[in-house]
């Protein structure tokens, strides 16, 4: 077989146009040859029953028989062997039984078919031809979207990925497939300016506070009588610390980026309205003078998804919101038909409108309105991480004005129920 799919094709469509005109040119031959046998048949056989009928009425004939070539008039029975080709009638006289005879005369019939023949194979050759030179035609026709799409992308590197494959905008296969190419490229486009934007932040978070570390640890060593040392190590310990937070918070993002995190199940929302309750206890901004108020008005409902990475989401923004809260931050959780809401308020400064949607990207600090006089002290990665986390359970988070008559942030998280 040709090794292209355009020589395949035409192959293929040759070889079955041949088999199909070979039994098509077989089926009409036999038919013809039959119906030109049975014709030659049926006169040979009225030939005798006209012979017949006139001996019965005249005699025996004596000389030529008018009109009736090839039939024999004979007193003797014909051989068995030459019987069976031959149409026979016996008519009896009071001299004797005569057997009158006739051979189907082929000779036209084998003509008609030789002319039939030699008429045939030379068009069926010329069918053949048309049929490959056509299937030939389409297929080039047809693949040339294709080759163009394979040379475009051929030329696509890292460095490439604004450019876009030809869309020949048929609405036919070929079409599909460069639209599928082009949105595959324009998400790999995404990707891979993401991941430059997150490694360049993540390599200036991290150089911070490991410049500020190792600053600290080269003055104290040039000075090691007059340094005090429990205080460089407590000071060392927060900025190990701080790189701790940050490492985990990659780690957790790359999880995130991998795709859906293994050991999902069924999660009563109630549950983790517990555990957010218990938070009180082990949030440093939450006891410096905080209170946490959880409600949850949906006990029934469930989700499906990660115990670990919903719990995360939840300890997130609860504790981006003790983070800036005056007094107050308040969980509550509602229900309605294939979906639970949690939200998160506090009673802080709130979030500008026109930070809402930047304040889920990674390494986000919000200033003034949020923190003012100074930069939010977290790594930058909570909200980020809470945002995907809800988008990896097919769900969404965003920051929405306050309700009414209240003030502060309002992050709302909309996860859908469990469906058995």
């Amino acid at each position: 077989m040709p090794r292209t799919v355009r020589g395949r094709a035409t192959a293929v469509v040759t070889s079955v146009t041949v088999a199909v005109l070979g039994l098509c040119v077989t089926a009409l031959v036999s038919v013809v040859q039959h119906s030109l046998y049975d014709g030659a048949s049926r006169v040979a056989g009225e030939q005798v029953e006209i012979v017949a009928a006139q001996i019965t009425q005249e005699g025996a004939p004596t000389g030529p028989l008018i009109g009736c070539p090839g039939v024999m008039v004979s007193t003797t029975a014909p051989p068995p062997s030459e019987a069976t080709v031959l149409s026979m009638a016996v008519v009896r006289t009071a001299t004797g039984p005569y057997f009158v005879t006739s051979a189907p005369d082929l000779r036209s019939a084998e003509a008609a078919l030789t002319t039939m023949t030699w008429l045939l194979v030379p068009g069926i050759g010329i069918i053949l031809l048309a049929m490959a030179g056509l299937t030939w035609f389409a297929m080039g026709r047809a693949l040339r979207p294709v080759e163009a799409i394979r040379a475009e992308f051929a030329e696509i590197t890292s460095h490439d990925l604004h450019r876009r494959v030809p869309d020949p905008r048929t609405g036919d296969e070929v079409s599909r497939l460069a639209n599928t190419m082009n949105r595959t490229l324009h998400q790999l486009q995404r990707a891979v300016e993401r991941l430059r934007t997150f490694t360049a932040d993540a390599s200036h978070e991290l150089r911070a506070p490991l410049t500020t570390l190792l600053m600290r640890l080269e003055l104290a060593v040039s000075r090691p009588g007059g340094t005090d040392w429990p205080d460089i190590a407590r000071e060392s310990l927060r900025d190990a610390e701080n790189l701790k937070n940050i490492v985990e918070d990659l780690l957790m993002l790359a999880r995130l980026d991998s795709g859906p995190s293994p050991g999902r199940e069924r999660i009563v929302v109630s549950d983790l309205m517990r555990q957010a309750d218990l938070t009180r206890h082990v949030s440093p901004e939450l006891s410096a003078g905080r209170q946490l108020i959880v409600e949850d008005t949906a006990p029934g409902a469930e989700v499906y998804g990660s115990r670990g990475a919903l719990s995360r989401l939840l300890a997130n923004l609860i504790t981006n919101a003790a983070r800036h809260a005056r007094s107050t931050v308040r969980v509550r959780s509602t229900g309605e038909p294939g979906w639970v809401t949690i939200e998160v308020t506090d009673d802080g400064p709130g979030i500008p409108e026109a930070d809402r949607r930047r304040v889920f990207d990674r390494f986000t600090r919000l200033t003034d309105a949020r923190t003012p006089g100074q930069a939010d002290s977290g790594t930058g990665l909570g909200l980020a991480i809470a945002h995907d986390i809800a988008l990896a359970h097919g769900g969404s988070l965003v920051a929405e004005s306050p309700a009414p008559g209240e003030h502060g942030a309002r992050l709302v998280v909309h996860l859908p129920t469990y469906e058995p």
